[in-house]
């Protein structure tokens, strides 16, 4: 449990600095540009995530699994996992261009779009990088290299802020920020004798086999998350995506925080995973006590979240509020969802977190599309909220299902043997 809590101190510390530094930019543009260059950069962010995510399969999810079970041949399973994922986002830029060449978007759009997808290739190799720093136990690297990432980042808002830098100038900042977080990560690894290297066949399609779940049900995550704003796109003007995208841009900080609690439990449940009862009651554990804090602090947020969003990004966002004080209501679910999502990779029951994502996917856009053309960003909202609780419901009632049945002496009559064990020992 401390070297979970220890892992997570730098994986959430360094990431805290980046997201920290990318929220202080959508602030920034929002304030700067405007409503509707912030919304036009939310809906470019959504398309290219959903794109890329998808096309990436979760290799860095495979990384973290594969390397954790096998740590002789760590640099033979880098280096094929880094060529797949070379392969699996050219193919990913070239969707993205044929994309652009069918929808026709304007100079200003297609400019924000370019930079938004470089950036997402750059930390698409970046988190496959972060990956193999936690299955290496190197979590303290990655508090470092993402302080300075987020260092960088506030220095190129700052310098946007004097020197007057339109839109497209900051982009390519941001993105040469996240080309130094993947170079330092790399001479980390590299010093520390991790480089990827292959022999013989790369078996590109055995990869895909072991990823693909993790891939699905990643993709779907990305595509539940992103698609409120997607769908939001095709019923409001620009402005009023750019106030529905303030509010949304603070969840989009407990998804992320979420992803990355359970990317940190993901090792220590894979060690877990040959005792099944072992991981439940670990999960279970971990899921009491997050209820216990997540709750309370979202009824709070829930409360303080109109005068909180008008503070942050001004006066023109009043309307934000309201979005922000349903979807605060959310996060408990999101987090909640994120631990027992963790727990089904682990526990290698694939089929269950994938059939899971898939019918909240559905769902999504069912709901989007319903809520959204009825009510706006309110219907969108209220969406968030509606299928957070219903995936906890689902996973909840699936994941009871996985039995212990390869355990044989059961939780109760194991602990009255240890009982009995400690008495004769303090007898004798």
């Amino acid at each position: 449990m401390r070297t979970v809590l220890v892992n997570l101190v730098y994986v959430i510390g360094g990431e805290a600095a980046v997201r920290a530094a990318n929220f202080a930019a959508a602030l920034f543009i929002a304030r700067e540009y405007g409503a509707a260059t912030l919304g036009a950069y939310a809906v470019s962010l959504a398309l290219v995530t959903v794109v890329v995510m998808f096309v990436d399969n979760g290799l860095q999810t495979a990384a973290i699994t594969q390397l954790s079970s096998d740590g002789t041949n760590r640099n033979n399973i880098i280096g094929r996992l880094t060529l797949s994922k070379t392969i699996l986002l050219s193919g990913a830029a070239v969707i993205l261009t044929v994309a652009a060449g069918w929808i026709k978007p304007g100079h200003f759009f297609l400019a924000i779009g370019v930079w938004v997808t470089v950036r997402a290739i750059l930390q698409s190799y970046s988190q496959l990088q972060m990956a193999v720093l936690k299955s290496v136990s190197k979590t303290n690297w990655i508090g470092i290299i993402q302080s300075v990432h987020g260092g960088f980042l506030f220095a190129g808002i700052y310098l946007s802020f004097r020197q007057g830098w339109s839109i497209v100038v900051l982009l390519g900042w941001l993105t040469l920020c996240q080309l130094l977080e993947l170079l330092l990560s790399m001479a980390v690894l590299y010093r520390g004798g991790i480089w990827p290297t292959w022999h013989g066949r790369l078996g590109f399609l055995a990869i895909m086999r072991i990823a693909a779940p993790f891939g699905i049900a990643y993709g779907l995550a990305n595509l539940i998350v992103r698609s409120d704003t997607i769908v939001l796109s095709r019923f409001v003007p620009l402005a009023e995506l750019g106030a529905f995208s303030a509010a949304n841009s603070i969840l989009l900080i407990v998804y992320v925080s979420a992803w990355l609690f359970g990317s940190v439990l993901l090792p220590e449940m894979v060690r877990l995973s040959g005792t099944p009862e072992s991981l439940r009651l670990y999960t279970n554990q971990w899921a009491r006590w997050l209820a216990l804090v997540t709750v309370p602090c979202a009824l709070l947020v829930s409360l303080v979240a109109p005068r909180l969003i008008v503070a942050l990004y001004g006066a023109a966002f009043a309307g934000s509020g309201v979005l922000g004080s349903v979807m605060a209501l959310a996060c408990p679910f999101i987090i909640l969802n994120s631990v027992y999502t963790t727990f089904t990779i682990a526990a290698n029951t694939r089929m269950t977190f994938v059939g899971i994502y898939g019918a909240c996917a559905l769902a999504t856009v069912g709901l989007d599309l319903c809520l959204g053309r009825a009510f706006g960003s309110m219907g969108i909202a209220s969406a968030i909220a509606i299928r957070e609780a219903g995936m906890l419901a689902a996973f909840r009632l699936l994941t009871h299902r996985v039995r212990s049945s390869d355990v044989k002496i059961q939780p109760r009559l194991l602990r009255r043997r240890l009982g009995a064990t400690q008495k004769t020992r303090e007898a004798s």
